[in-house]
């Protein structure tokens, strides 16, 4: 007997070791993503809403050296952010602003212009993060608490995950960029 498979079947395997999870996982907002986001991928970071739901933390990685007084910041592209969302770094020592619009710069990067200026210079390979509003010291709007085990088809409703809270995961498979600040929100995750 010949058993042979016409569909690929391998994962992104950013999740290495699962130590914990929370039982029966999480539903995730699929209204966080653009409407083009078809699934949510392996390894995204998780906060959680007071109702329960489970809400993707959006990061990016800046491009290039964005000056304190500049009111655009280049950013690699793969991530989710969509405009009139607020975006600051993850120091929380800028000031949060709006991404007024984003525009596909290059093969390699989307070019997000903000309703003002940061206050502070954006170094290349930087994480900026979804902010909770404009203005000061605005922080993460979902402060990360897990990370997703498995895929997330973003076209059915009520879409679920597995959600790991202790284990390993591999830095370079994750689909989004994780800083120094973002690892320490998650102390039994281990970044290797």
């Amino acid at each position: 007997m010949q058993i042979t498979s016409s569909s690929d079947t391998e994962r992104n395997l950013a999740v290495e070791l699962i130590l914990e999870d929370i039982p029966g996982g999480g539903v995730v907002e699929k209204g966080d993503f653009p409407t083009t986001q078809t699934e949510m991928k392996e390894g995204a970071l998780l906060g959680v809403a007071a109702d329960g739901i489970y809400h993707v933390c959006k990061t990016a990685k800046a491009y290039a050296l964005a000056a304190s007084g500049a009111t655009s910041v280049l950013v690699e592209k793969g991530h989710e952010f969509i405009a009139g969302e607020f975006v600051t770094n993850t120091a929380n020592t800028a000031t949060a602003r709006a991404i007024s619009t984003i525009t596909a710069s290059g093969a390699y990067y989307d070019t997000l212009a903000l309703a003002g200026a940061l206050g502070v210079a954006v170094a290349d390979d930087s994480v900026l993060i979804h902010a909770a509003a404009s203005g000061a010291a605005a922080g993460f709007l979902y402060t990360p608490v897990a990370i997703a085990t498995n895929p997330v088809d973003l076209t059915a409703e009520n879409t679920g995950c597995g959600l790991l809270v202790r284990g390993r995961v591999r830095e370079s498979l994750l689909p989004y960029p994780v800083d120094s600040t973002i690892k320490a929100l998650l102390p039994l995750i281990r970044f290797v």
